[in-house]
């Protein structure tokens, strides 16, 4: 056996950072995809020979640098923010070191298994832990290699993610078999012939999948691509908001007519479009009605919804507070009604506050109960000639922590600065599909398009049909251009494949295009020198449409959830094993 020369804890180090660096390099910008297949061989050497607290600093080092690097485009939004999310993916490394070690130890389970199911494990569980975040999984760097991802309509990206982290086993037990002496070319054949049957399994049906799929197409869509930075949209002024309006109306109307939909990016308007009775709301939505009707189609537009006011009502008069109720309070005989502002359609109300109690002495002034509105972050389809209804409505359901709300608020209210959006943003209620001749379409708004769950409910309904397609609209102009556009277009573009749909993407700063069914990139928006980012345009192109369901969109992640149940094993089995050692002294 080999010794290595120097502190054991700097090899330790260094094989991590490397691993994290060529991990890095595969992911999309460079997108050097081929390293994912061994970009984790010197961290798993790492958890092979190294000690326990060695293989714990090592595998957290891994994770901050893996994750640090991947998600470098969250700094430019909110440098605390990038180093919580930054902290937090690394966790999922460190879990991963210790339950795949515990899994070896405890169950003696091949190293070549351990890590593959225990990877998926943990890639599942951050996908919906503390609300989810299934970003930089493993399997997204092979968006590329589009024979092999399509294997995701069987068992979504963590299919992906399970062949990967297998291949990197394998490679690993045999550097670490050669560097002690110990090559065995019986076991090499063993675990090589595992892999390959993993990779060519899926590389078969891949292939299958990509000569027998059928693309049936649907409506002709322009999109519209602005190129607006964050800066100007965080003016909020009347003036700003006229300007972004007016550079994406200039641009509509270079597309031609005939067109069956066109769709903005994300919060285009910075307006609560189902307040008519604003003076500045009504100023807009006649705007793009009007444009609507000279294009002869729909436009499905990203803006704001409200619901309710944010009011407060005070006493008229010093009194003494009788009676309160849900609908009413009485106070020195007079009775002050509480409206509940709830929209007809749905029934949500904005928060209220009841801020007395019965008996209570209150002077003139002085507050009884206060409101505040509820703030979706919507889409809404004006058809020629009317305006939307609450049906041509979708208002963004998953929202993303730190971000559009604070979580915890009220524990939290100290960090409720970082929140870009003031008071955040509530989730949606409904997820119905929007009709448009004879087709129907979900609308999923910035990152809900990296959560397959929300895919699939748009495709699999309880009752009626399902979409036919899907559009992703995002304002990604806060990434000023860098990785995360290319990242969002590759998680967007395995939702295609999970579910056999196409997918339109109109996005702010870009990347805005077409994802047929088999995750390949139609049509793109691209200025005259082939660039699709930080730039400004339009495009036309037919979506193709959903045929039927997939066996992923029936039934979800039974595939991860099993990796998931048996990486719990693995805790329990360990907890128990300690539970005894301890009775046993």
């Amino acid at each position: 056996m080999r010794t290595l020369p120097g502190p054991r804890i700097l090899w330790v180090l260094g094989a991590c950072v490397l691993s994290a660096v060529v991990l890095r390099l595969s992911y999309p910008v460079p997108g050097l995809w081929p390293l994912a297949w061994v970009a984790l061989v010197p961290w798993f050497l790492v958890l092979r020979e190294a000690s326990g607290r060695q293989a714990f600093l090592g595998s957290w080092v891994m994770g901050l640098v893996a994750a640090g690097l991947g998600l470098s485009w969250q700094y430019l939004v909110t440098v605390p923010g990038g180093a919580g999310l930054t902290l937090y993916v690394s966790l999922y490394y460190v879990l991963f070191g210790l339950l795949v070690r515990s899994a070896m130890r405890r169950l003696r389970a091949p190293f070549l298994v351990a890590a593959p199911v225990v990877w998926v494990g943990c890639e599942y569980l951050r996908s919906f832990f503390l609300s989810g975040f299934p970003w930089l999984f493993l399997g997204h760097t092979q968006f590329p290699f589009k024979a092999l991802v399509q294997v995701s309509d069987l068992f979504g990206a963590y299919a992906v993610s399970f062949v990967l982290a297998a291949s990197n086993a394998f490679v690993g037990e045999v550097a670490r078999a050669w560097w002690r002496g110990e090559l065995a070319w019986r076991r090499v054949a063993w675990g090589a012939a595992f892999v390959a049957l993993l990779a060519g399994g899926m590389l078969g049906y891949g292939a299958w999948r990509l000569a027998t799929l059928e693309i049936r197409e649907g409506p002709l869509v322009g999109i519209v691509q602005g190129n607006v930075p964050q800066s100007i949209k965080n003016e909020l002024t009347k003036e700003s908001i006229a300007k972004i309006v007016g550079e994406h109306e200039a641009l509509t109307r270079r597309l031609p007519q005939g067109l069956d939909l066109v769709v903005w990016p994300e919060t285009m308007v910075q307006l609560s479009l189902n307040r008519p009775e604003q003076a500045l709301v009504q100023e807009h939505r006649a705007k793009i009605a009007a444009l609507a009707r000279r294009l002869g189609c729909p436009m499905l537009i990203g803006a704001h919804a409200e619901i309710g006011l944010d009011i407060v009502f005070g006493a008229a008069a010093d009194a003494t507070v009788q009676r309160v109720t849900d609908r009413e309070i009485t106070i020195g005989g007079r009775s002050y009604e509480l409206p509940d502002y709830a929209e007809p359609e749905t029934g949500e109300m904005p928060l209220r506050r009841i801020l007395v109690r019965e008996g209570q002495r209150v002077r003139e002034g002085e507050p009884l109960v206060e409101y505040e509105s509820l703030v979706h972050n919507s889409a809404y389809l004006f058809r020629p000639g009317a305006m939307p209804t609450r049906a041509d409505r979708y208002d963004k359901m998953h929202l993303v922590p730190f971000g559009e709300y604070m979580p915890l608020g009220g524990l939290l209210w100290f960090l409720k600065q970082v929140v870009p959006y003031g008071k955040g943003f509530s989730p949606g209620v409904l997820r119905e599909p929007l009709a448009l001749d004879g087709a129907r379409f979900g609308v999923l708004i910035c990152f809900e398009s990296a959560f397959p769950y929300i895919t699939r409910d748009y495709v699999v309904r309880p009752e009626g049909a399902g979409a036919d397609f899907l559009i992703n609209i995002s304002n990604d102009g806060w990434f000023q251009g860098s990785h995360e556009l290319d990242q969002h277009l590759a998680v967007c573009g395995f939702r295609a494949i999970e579910c056999r749909i196409g997918i339109v993407r109109s996005v702010n700063s870009g990347i805005s295009c077409i994802i047929d069914p088999a995750g390949r990139v139609r049509e793109m928006v691209r200025d005259e020198r082939g660039r699709s980012k930080l730039i400004s345009g339009t495009m036309v192109g037919r979506v193709p449409l959903r045929q039927g369901l997939t066996f992923y969109a029936r039934h979800g992640d039974l595939f991860a959830g099993a990796c998931l149940l048996l990486t719990a094993g693995v805790v329990l089995f360990a907890l128990a094993a300690r539970v005894r050692a301890r009775l046993r002294r």
